[in-house]
């Protein structure tokens, strides 16, 4: 064998050893990672598994293999993630990250913090996805712990001053712009220094988490209520006119003569004064408004305390039935102009326009948030069903930009989603979810992107 040969021979031995110890540094840096790793097909199904990611799920290696990763994935963080896993397998990214939910084999929700790319086969076909998952439940629990102190009284476990103060300012300027009649609260404990004085301060604190505690029961599930300092609390009441605010006013105040404290020195009963408000629309900012109530406290003390006195702007004034209300909300209008031609995909927007009405009249006849949850939910249902039978009738009819408009399906279905879970967590306004779901999703994706295919029907 000539030099020459041996020297490729030897040089071909030294690449296929090379590649062997690279082989075997990726296999154990694989199985050894203290995160989870996986291989993943491009259909989900799981190839190879670490230990570390077995430990973090609660299965067996073998177990999980048996499964795609969209079995375990919670239900409302799928779309997200396959909006991802598509753009990777169309070549529009390279790696995506995002933050998840998994179930663990015993049904308990476990976050974790995704981070995947792609191999790809030397003919541009896709091979598997390497997916690395670190576990950030912990995390996620000292975030919500913070949240809810940056939100929350320490001691009466209501919204608290700022919180309160930026969640009515957001309402205040939805209802200003819907012309939306609301009445704000200012309730204070009356002779509550006596309290404090006669009984000490932790019989106090009893008394403030109790007149906390019946105001929030005595108010309707969507008004906005906290504690703004010592023994005063304030309350924003959402699509309330000035009559029926006073009604509820009257209520918290006698709510507040049944709390009974019991002490060793014996019961400690208490009564508060109230200041109200009422307008029509957000107006003036929350600062004036609270410190008109604040006026209308004082009066309420002058005049023997226990009582409710109210301020109502002219504007506010009168008998506006419900009824005239619900007409002047926006609502909408189904138009010839919007059809496609196509039977079912006209069929269908009508459908929508009817369900986002249904939804308009909950938000603004002061539905509880359960019942708006639930509208939000039969919306969301179905456009994801007429978002599947519109692409199917699209690509069909050979529309150019199928691919793309598919994509802001799939991205608008993820944020209708993601909007209705923080209104549930209260990061959210009503106002800004109807922005959302009904005037971005409904009404504008109607209007500016269907159009663009109805040529092709």
């Amino acid at each position: 064998m000539s030099k020459e040969n041996k020297g490729i021979e030897r040089a071909s031995w030294l690449s296929e050893e090379l590649i062997e110890q690279e082989g075997r540094l990726f296999s154990n840096a694989f199985d050894h990672a203290a995160i989870g790793m996986a291989l993943v097909a491009p259909d989900g199904t799981w190839l190879r598994v670490n230990n570390s990611l077995c430990d973090l799920l609660g299965y067996s290696a073998q177990e999980l293999m048996s499964k795609t990763f969209q079995d375990i994935t919670y239900p409302e963080d799928l779309d997200e993630d396959l909006v991802y896993v598509n753009q990777m397998l169309a070549g529009s990214i390279d790696s995506y990250q995002m933050e998840k939910r998994y179930f663990h084999k015993d049904g308990r929700l476990i976050n974790v913090l995704l981070s995947v790319s792609l191999v790809w086969e030397s003919d541009d076909k896709p091979l598997f996805f390497i997916s690395q998952i670190q576990d950030i439940t912990r995390r996620k629990q000292l975030e919500d712990e913070l949240a809810q102190l940056a939100q929350k009284d320490a001691l009466t476990q209501v919204a608290n001053r700022r919180y309160f103060m930026e969640h009515a300012t957001r309402e205040m300027t939805r209802g200003d712009r819907f012309r939306e009649p609301q009445s704000i609260l200012m309730i204070d404990i009356d002779h509550f220094k006596r309290v404090n004085d006669t009984y000490g301060h932790d019989v106090g604190d009893q008394v403030l988490i109790s007149i906390a505690t019946g105001c929030s029961n005595a108010l309707r599930e969507f008004d906005i209520f906290g504690r703004l300092g010592g023994e005063e609390f304030g309350a924003l009441l959402l699509n309330t006119d000035a009559e029926a605010a006073q009604t509820l006013a009257e209520r918290l105040r006698a709510r507040a003569e049944e709390i009974v404290v019991e002490t060793e020195k014996g019961p400690v009963r208490v009564t508060v004064s109230i200041g109200l408000v009422s307008f029509l629309g957000g107006g003036e900012p929350i600062e004036s408004r609270l410190k008109t109530a604040d006026a209308a406290l004082y009066k309420a003390k002058d005049a023997g305390r226990n009582r409710v006195v109210a301020v109502v702007e002219s504007s506010a004034a009168g008998d506006e039935p419900r009824e005239r209300i619900r007409k002047s909300f926006v609502r909408l209008q189904w138009d010839q102009g919007l059809e496609s031609g196509n039977l079912l995909i006209d069929s269908q927007h009508r459908s929508l326009f009817a369900i986002s009405n249904d939804l308009l009249a909950a938000i603004i006849t002061g539905q509880p948030n359960a019942e708006v949850e639930r509208l939000c939910a039969n919306l969301i249902s179905h456009t994801a069903e007429h978002f599947h039978d519109e692409e199917a009738i699209f690509r069909t009819a050979g529309y150019l930009d199928a691919d793309r408009h598919a994509e802001i399906h799939k991205g608008l279905v993820t944020s209708m989603q993601n909007v209705v879970s923080r209104f549930h967590s209260g990061d959210v306004s009503i106002g800004e979810l109807f922005e959302f779901l009904i005037c971005k999703v409904v009404r504008n994706h109607m209007l500016n992107e269907d159009t663009k295919f109805f040529p092709y029907l």
